[in-house]
């Protein structure tokens, strides 16, 4: 009968990281204004952001709501993005907007007296070409059920079965809707005939404004798989917006550590070689030749100064070997040991803050040496006391922030003794689950301090000015603590 058919079952995926990036919008269109130096597309992202996606027609009617007349403008005050859950469905996929916390003043684009729609569309392809927005996902992926492979008694076919296994439902998901990069990046420019289509779709008038778009959507995605044709809906572009970020996060870290001749030598190998990046977490950086890097180096007013000679010695101070390419000798950059050395550093850092010095002293030491070490050994290598030792090992231990090890020796007479190590991979778990219940303790006592406006000193009485200053400082200094907060969780979730 009918019932004996296969059926499909629609699930629910949370993404977890995209929920993250809600502290991040700030971030995101910090850049956007930075690199093309642009308000209208920092005016378009915003749309996005509130919005989670938009078609065209959408974002340029979304610019010329403010000229036309009858409609409220938007410098009326600040918006603050609202807070969504985002979700992400096998057969059906939607993206709202988050909230970042920080206020984004409204501005208009262009002169009241006219609106040119041609510098929204050129703006919309400043941020397509330096691919901040993209093709939303394909609207109805299918995902077959995993195929159990056959138990063999070969190596390889058990290596493989593992790899296939440690792929999530969330990455196959996504690699289901995922379009080509030739799609996702792409645009008709003469959209006439699809305006004109969209506007049939997508006329009513209290949908202009930067308004939730949920049953618009909805309704888009079905008639999107009409024959008149397909609906393409944008989004911005998180895998870039993260990109940008790790690679600064490197850049300063390596400031920090080493100088600034190496984090200028290291910023214009990462931007040479940005778009041939696969992934965000990519490992080691594309492999250039020596003229190409000092090519790129001294395009930047910085690095106009530098040698060839400087240039190579800040290649040596950064790790990287000269490799043969052919005729010419190519140099690449371990990415992913500047940020462990990130990592490290917050770890210690904490660790130093929270514990004192003398734990911040054995702490470093075991984490260097990566390998178990006896207690009495670790209080003579760091000179602190022996009595003093096992009690901060035991409290390090305690919190999870060492591994601990007892050995039994016997003989004419037992004896035991304790060794102690730092598990990375369990810490650094351990770490971020610390700092995602920090932020949202902080994220919770910011929304607060917004809807609620309650001061944490009540002024004093007819001072009434001085409160509202105060309760200012404290609301922002929340925000900068979130957003600071934030940058460390990047290097242990994201980068």
């Amino acid at each position: 009968g009918l019932e004996d058919g296969p059926k499909v079952n629609c699930q629910y995926v949370m993404i977890f990281s995209n929920i993250l990036h809600r502290m991040r919008f700030s971030k995101f269109l910090e850049i956007v204004s930075r690199e093309l130096d642009d308000e209208g597309c920092k005016e378009l992202l915003e749309g996005l952001l509130q919005n989670g996606r938009l078609t065209l027609k959408q974002i340029v009617d979304r610019a010329k709501a403010p000229f036309e007349k009858g409609k409220p403008g938007r410098k009326e005050g600040k918006k603050r993005f609202p807070a969504v859950a985002w979700l992400f469905c096998l057969t059906y996929s939607h993206d709202s907007s988050l909230s970042c916390g920080v206020d984004l003043e409204e501005q208009t684009m262009g002169s009241p007296e006219g609106f040119r729609e041609d510098v929204v569309r050129e703006s919309f392809l400043k941020l397509l070409n330096a691919h901040f927005v993209e093709r939303c996902p394909a609207p109805e992926p299918f995902l077959p059920a995993p195929v159990k492979a056959e138990t063999t008694k070969k190596r390889g076919a058990k290596s493989a079965k593992i790899n296939e296994e440690s792929e999530t439902i969330e990455q196959r998901v996504l690699a289901a809707a995922a379009p080509t990069e030739v799609q996702r990046f792409s645009m008709i420019i003469n959209t006439e005939s699809n305006v004109s289509r969209e506007t049939s779709m997508d006329d009513s008038p209290s949908m202009i404004v930067g308004e939730k778009r949920k049953h618009d959507s909805l309704e888009l995605d079905r008639e999107s798989t009409a024959e008149e044709g397909e609906v393409v809906l944008w989004r911005a572009n998180f895998e870039e917006f993260m990109r940008r970020l790790r690679h600064k996060a490197c850049i300063e870290n390596v400031r920090a550590s080493l100088d600034d001749g190496a984090a200028i030598v290291l910023r214009a190998m990462l931007e040479a070689t940005r778009s041939l990046e696969m992934k965000v977490k990519t490992e080691k950086s594309v492999p250039l030749s020596l003229d190409t890097i000092f090519e790129e180096v001294i395009k930047s007013e910085e690095g106009r100064g530098m040698t060839l000679d400087h240039v190579r010695a800040s290649l040596v101070q950064l790790g990287c070997s000269a490799s043969a390419r052919g005729t010419d000798e190519s140099y690449s950059i371990d990415l992913k040991k500047i940020i462990e050395s990130a990592q490290n550093d917050e770890v210690e850092s904490i660790v130093l803050q929270r514990y004192g010095r003398d734990a911040y002293k054995m702490f470093r030491l075991l984490s260097k040496n990566g390998r178990l070490v006896e207690t009495d050994k670790i209080s003579d290598t760091t000179f602190v006391g022996k009595k003093d030792a096992p009690k901060i090992l035991y409290k390090l231990w305690k919190d999870e922030y060492l591994h601990m090890e007892k050995f039994v020796v016997t003989g004419a007479r037992q004896s035991q003794f304790l060794s102690w190590k730092v598990n990375k991979p369990s810490l650094w778990e351990h770490v971020l689950d610390e700092m995602l219940h920090a932020a949202l303790n902080l994220s919770q006592r910011v929304a607060y301090e917004w809807e609620k406006e309650i001061e944490f000193i009540n002024p004093p009485v007819g001072n009434k000015e001085e409160g509202a200053n105060r309760k200012v400082n404290v609301r922002f200094l929340l925000e900068s603590s979130l957003l600071k907060l934030d940058d460390a969780i990047m290097h242990f979730h994201d980068f």
